[in-house]
């Protein structure tokens, strides 16, 4: 094996915890080409595509680039032409000091370099990108000219003026026009390639607004022509599957896209009447890059621990806790997926059903179909099952059966809309259900907020205050914690992606008996207390100390 193979081989084996001969063995099956072999060490998840590639940039001695091809200075994009870029697989990034940056597919192909360089008239600096970073440049780079200035060039805004009062057939040809399907396209690939959560498209007095949740933070997109607005809204209602002439009330729908670069990508869409027309938001289930493990969910140890421990007891009830967009669902499937073994029937009610699980029998609840949660839950205790999730307890009904289904032999995995873990025993209480009955079913109780994830190539260490510090109650180092600087990996912002903070209530006799003679909410988490739990303060500050975030995002995350 030459040199710079067993580095790649060696580097790739350290950063994935994975035996060395692991990864030979998948260079020979991938005919030594190193690029095939990275590609198979992200599709086995040994490691995610940004950190493969950075090790291999790192390997053969080159620079390493990730950026937002949105970001990229649009004369920069262009400076080298179409048929360079397809040809060599590259796009330029940006100008330094000593010439263009260019990400290039095989930065080790001289004669593309040679190529590249003859055409700039000056030297190249190539870098290494990910593959799915490169494949969107290119994309956005060939597309350039249609591109968001390109077709609202092509659009007749004054044809589409009075489109708010068009009939459903005239706004069902509007939406149909290429044009306006290809501007949505723009505007969904755009949120894509930001990593969106969420996009927003609102009416203005003047403009049409489009902005992403990035992260957890809304960032302005788009300012479009308002007469625009109707012809975005329905061709979102047509991809959504919605009434197209129903303007007047609140809609939801969903619709999927298959990726260019394998599975597909979900978008809830909800509509809502306002002042100025509709607004529509589309929620983006992204599940690609989704890790289930339940190590890899960011609970600490002890908390994976625990929740292992407990899950394996024969019944009981288990709850994720939070508000909207907080993760439960993730960490409920993580748990799900530990427990998922030949000897187990494991069945799910959802609404609806965000990750396929293979070897569980997933159920979506209907209204249609007159199967909501309470009906649906019914029917699966029926079909012999060992563990049951409840996607969320929403009302009296459903919580209910799910603690007599606990009661009854089943461990049942659920989520509930609180601010605590143990304000969820009072909300379970609000519902109706008996203290008597709640009180032998509990076996643990997990709270979790988001907080946004510090760049590791950019942050720098923090100096906080006095005040600060004792307004959170820490007593933690101050040396160890981080700030967010901003740099071209995190476009700036400081920070990428979100990690989640936990507490975690152990329901244990002495808190069953005092639920049972009626303890309050106060006195429950005296006991509490004293059992050993620790609030989400704790986790978040542990977390801000290892460098994963700041104690600004804990002490946002923890006060909402």
């Amino acid at each position: 094996m030459e040199t710079k193979c067993r580095s790649v081989v060696a580097a790739i084996a350290e950063h994935a915890s994975a035996p060395e001969a692991q990864i030979v063995r998948l260079l020979e099956e991938s005919h030594g080409d190193e690029r095939v072999l990275l590609q198979r060490i992200t599709t086995l998840g040994l490691l995610s595509e940004v950190e493969a590639w950075r090790i291999w940039a790192r390997a053969l001695g080159l620079g390493f680039e990730n950026p937002d091809v949105f970001d990229i200075e649009p004369a920069v994009l262009a400076i080298l032409p179409e048929d360079v870029v397809r040809r060599h697989r590259c796009i330029a990034i940006r100008e330094s000091e000593d010439g263009i940056v260019v990400a290039m597919e095989d930065p080790l192909d001289l004669i593309a370099l040679d190529t590249i360089q003859e055409v700039l008239g000056g030297p190249a600096i190539p870098v290494v990108c990910p593959p799915e970073t490169l494949r969107g440049g290119i994309e956005h780079r060939l597309h350039a000219g249609k591109g968001l200035e390109g077709l609202l060039a092509s659009l007749d805004l004054a044809n589409l003026e009075n489109s708010a009062f068009a009939t459903p057939q005239r706004l069902q040809e509007i939406a149909g026009e290429d044009a306006i399907v290809e501007l949505v396209d723009h505007l969904i690939t755009q949120a894509l390639r930001r990593k969106a959560s969420d996009v927003h498209v609102e009416p203005a007095t003047n403009v049409t607004r489009v902005r992403v949740r990035v992260d957890g933070r809304l960032e302005t997109a788009q300012r479009l022509p308002k007469p625009l607005h109707p012809a975005i809204v329905s061709r979102i209602k047509v991809l959504a599957e919605m009434d197209i002439a129903e303007r007047r009330r609140p809609q939801d729908g969903r619709f999927r896209r298959d990726m260019r670069s394998g599975g597909q990508v979900e978008f809830r869409v909800s509509t809502l009447p306002g002042v100025q027309g509709e607004k529509v938001v589309l929620r983006i289930l992204d599940r690609r890059n989704v890790d289930l493990t339940l190590d890899r969910l960011g609970l600490s140890a002890a908390h994976c621990a625990t929740l292992r421990k407990k899950s394996q007891e024969p019944n009981g009830m288990i709850l994720v806790t939070g508000p909207t967009g907080s993760g439960k669902t993730t960490t409920l499937y993580g748990l799900l997926s530990h427990l998922n073994s030949e000897d187990r029937n494991l069945l799910t009610v959802e609404d609806p059903v965000e990750y396929e699980l293979a070897g569980t029998t997933q159920v979506q609840v209907s209204n249609k179909a007159q199967r909501g949660f309470a009906t649906a839950l019914r029917s699966i205790l029926r079909q012999d099952p060992d563990v049951i999730m409840v996607g969320e307890i929403r009302d009296q009904e459903t919580a209910e059966i799910a603690v007599h289904a606990a009661l009854t032999g089943h461990m049942v995995l659920s989520t509930l809309h609180t601010n605590s873990a143990i304000g969820t025993v009072t909300r379970l209480i609000d519902m109706g259900i008996a203290q008597y009955l709640l009180a032998p079913s509990l076996r643990a109780i997990v709270a979790q907020r988001l907080v946004r994830r510090l760049c590791p190539e950019c942050s720098v260490a923090a100096d906080p205050s006095d005040a600060m510090l004792r307004a959170l109650h820490c007593n933690l180092d101050p040396s160890t914690f981080k700030a967010a600087r901003g740099c071209r990996n995190c476009r700036e912002r400081g920070f990428v992606g979100r990690i989640a903070i936990h507490e975690m209530l152990v329901w244990n006799d002495e808190l069953a008996r005092a639920l049972s003679s009626s303890a309050s909410e106060v006195g429950l988490c005296e006991i509490a207390h004293a059992s050993g739990f620790e609030p989400m303060l704790h986790d978040g500050l542990q977390k801000a100390s290892e460098g994963l975030t700041t104690l600004e995002e804990v002490a946002s995350a923890v006060r909402a």
